[in-house]
């Protein structure tokens, strides 16, 4: 029997009704339980386990549908030899399609549960009703030189109840970040509706500030986070309008009470106090101006100097404040000035009374300085958990897991925590970062469609080229040269000779290490017969480098090395350059240059360059020796080392290089 015939015959049998009767009754109670979930109080995946559900029992449903409505057509074909019926094609062909089905069901299992249930990224989960939204402080005054009260009141607060762990913040500052960058069918978001349906705390901690004549007065509640039921208002607080942190300081006393003894209230909502002293984010309520300088300078992320003059002028009119001081330490990480970020945390690390976070943030900062990336791992997770939808908090957990740990299966849970859907990412600085740290991920996962699903709209409202790297590298490795040709002349025709230029050098590289290698060269090419005075002479010299041509390699080099002796990559290409061109006593006299750049805080960079040179000679023992001496010293896994790195073509097979280098700190990590 042909399939024609087959489904002639299910549709005189009526199968395909049965079948559909199965399928749009599935489809309503799913829609139903959508709905009627959240009203009800049912867990969030209730839906996903009806999808598996259903899934699982349509198999069911055929076989059923054979046994009790089909197998009668069949006792009746036997029972009348002269009707013209092949009993047995029929059977084969029906229990085939319920193989194929249930096979394909089993997939789609597999796959919901694997991306619902199966992530590797393990952190303490908190409870949904275990977050709390701090909300600004309202100013009532008509003064709106105190704006900053409101703000810097709702941080303290927030500090506070995150340092005694009694609930997961999620800070006025975040509920602000979400509020800029979240787009609506309005232009705009509503408050209660970002809370409602995206940040969906338990409760919210909101109030207001005005003057009554010298004094400040401050009042705040406690409410129910979805819905408007207030738990309890606390008394109005008065202070002194100079000093407003002593009243942030006892409101969050109160809230702080509340919250640690909600089991012990009576029946009035208010509860009975202790004495059993606690600890805070910040030892003591710091001085309000200095809180100005802190806000004012994390307002200003993107001006260097203005940003740490801030910081600078909030630790000098408050010198114990903690938080400017972690602020001031990852200025100068990330700016690679490692030597003094590392000093900068001796001094506070020094003091005896320390906090548990503050100690936390320390022992961060002390792992990835000293290349310890596997402490530094498991003291940013602990963070995490006080603050997984800071965006900041966020990204940063994103980039040691990846680039730190080699740890990509744990990205996907990480970038879920903050829905991107409906981010209006022209708004949004750090949106093309977590792009781009998930395409990464998903590229070393396999997940190359995704990444081009995903990557292709958004380069084309972000336009900066390293949003690119990962979306090159999945249309490569997927196959999809003729896609990916279309989407690189389309970008051509606006981007800058330079741009290019480095896109066709990274291009040139991804086909090399697949052993592309005529594709590979076509790029290269491309940035040598285009060369003009706009063309970098680091990228035309990679890719003289990469399409073997040492001889004019080597001149560039040579002149590049001269300018900039100090840089590591020039001397190890000048030095391979050298070997390849016949020159290995002079190739060996110019690389042993490397040591004479060792300093403190390079992270293996030297060691990782002997490697490249060992493994350019062939000398593959030598070279996962110092592999493994640049790992151990924390030097990160990008899209251009180790296994992305041409050097190490051949090594990519060898266990060695899988096992004790490409594992090193995710076997620290488990």
């Amino acid at each position: 029997m042909n399939l024609k015939g087959f489904v002639k015959e299910c549709h005189k049998k009526e199968v395909f009704k049965m079948l559909s009767i199965y399928i749009v009754s599935s489809w309503v109670v799913l829609q139903v339980l959508a709905l009627i979930a959240s009203p009800l109080g049912l867990p969030e995946k209730s839906v996903t386990y009806l999808i598996i559900i259903l899934l699982l029992g349509f198999p069911i449903y055929i076989y059923y549908i054979w046994k009790f409505r089909l197998l009668k057509y069949e006792i009746q074909q036997t029972e009348d030899p002269t009707t013209p019926y092949n009993k047995s094609a029929f059977q084969k062909m029906y229990f085939s399609s319920l193989f194929v089905i249930g096979l394909l069901s089993g997939i789609a299992i597999t796959l919901i549960v694997k991306n619902n249930f199966g992530s590797n990224f393990s952190l303490e989960e908190l409870n949904e009703n275990d977050k709390i939204a701090v909300l600004d402080f309202e100013n009532t005054t008509g003064d709106k030189e105190l704006d900053n009260v409101g703000r810097i009141a709702a941080r303290y607060i927030s500090h506070g109840i995150t340092e005694n762990e009694v609930g997961q913040v999620i800070s006025s500052k975040i509920v602000n970040d979400y509020t800029n960058v979240i787009k609506s069918q309005a232009g705009s978001i509503d408050l209660s509706n970002l809370l409602k349906n995206y940040l969906k705390p338990g409760k919210s901690i909101e109030g207001a500030f005005y003057m009554e004549k010298d004094t400040l007065l401050l009042q705040g509640s406690i409410k129910d986070g979805l819905i408007d039921k207030t738990f309890i208002s606390f008394e109005t607080i008065k202070c002194d309008p100079n000093t407003p942190l002593d009243c942030a300081e006892q409101l969050k006393q109160e809230i702080l009470g509340y919250l640690s003894t909600e089991d012990k209230q009576d029946e009035s909502g208010y509860i009975k106090k202790d004495d059993n002293k606690v600890s805070y984010y910040e030892e003591s309520p710091p001085n309000y101006q200095a809180y100005e300088y802190l806000t004012n300078a994390l307002a200003n992320l993107g001006n260097d100097k203005i940003h740490l003059d801030l910081l600078n002028k909030a630790i000098e009119k408050d010198p114990n404040f903690f938080e400017p001081k972690i602020h001031r330490i990852s200025h100068y990480y990330n700016k690679g000035q490692f030597k003094i970020a590392d000093s900068l945390r001796r001094l506070i690390a020094n003091k005896p009374s320390l906090s548990k976070r503050q100690k936390n943030h320390l022992l961060f900062h002390e792992s990835i300085v000293n290349g310890k990336n596997d402490r530094a791992y498991t003291a940013q997770k602990e963070e995490y958990k006080y603050a997984s939808l800071d965006q900041a908090t966020n990204m940063t957990t994103m980039t040691i897991a990846l680039q730190y740990v080699n740890r990509p299966e744990d990205i996907e849970a990480i970038y879920n925590e903050i829905p991107m859907d409906d981010m209006v990412l022209e708004d949004c600085a750090r949106c093309g970062f977590r792009y781009y740290l998930k395409g990464l991920a998903d590229v070393e996962l396999g997940n190359y469609e995704e990444v081009i699903k995903k990557l292709v709209p958004v380069t084309n409202i972000i336009e900066y080229n390293y949003l690119k790297r990962p979306l090159i590298s999945a249309y490569v490795k997927s196959g999809k040269i003729e896609e990916f040709k279309k989407y690189l002349s389309d970008f051509a025709l606006t981007a800058s000779n330079q741009d290019m230029d480095y896109l066709n050098v990274f291009t040139g590289i991804q086909f090399l290490n697949g052993n592309t290698i005529d594709e590979a060269n076509n790029y290269f090419n491309k940035v040598i017969t285009n060369k003009n005075s706009n063309t970098s002479k680091t990228e035309l010299a990679k890719a003289y480098y990469f399409i073997g041509d040492y001889v004019n390699a080597e001149n560039l080099y040579k002149t590049l090395d001269e300018t900039e002796p100090e840089n590591i990559e020039y001397l190890v290409h000048f030095s391979i350059s050298k070997f390849n061109n016949g020159n290995a006593e002079a190739a060996k006299n110019q690389i042993e240059k490397l040591n004479d750049l060792r300093t403190d805080y390079q992270f293996g960079a030297i060691d990782y360059a002997w490697a490249q040179y060992y493994a350019s000679i062939d000398n593959n023992e030598k070279a996962l020796e110092f592999l493994l001496k640049a790992v151990a010293q924390g030097y990160n896994y990008t899209p251009s080392t180790f296994q992305h790195d041409p050097h190490f073509k051949t090594l990519k097979e060898n266990p060695e290089f899988n096992n004790k280098i490409m594992n090193y700190w995710k076997n620290k990590t488990q």
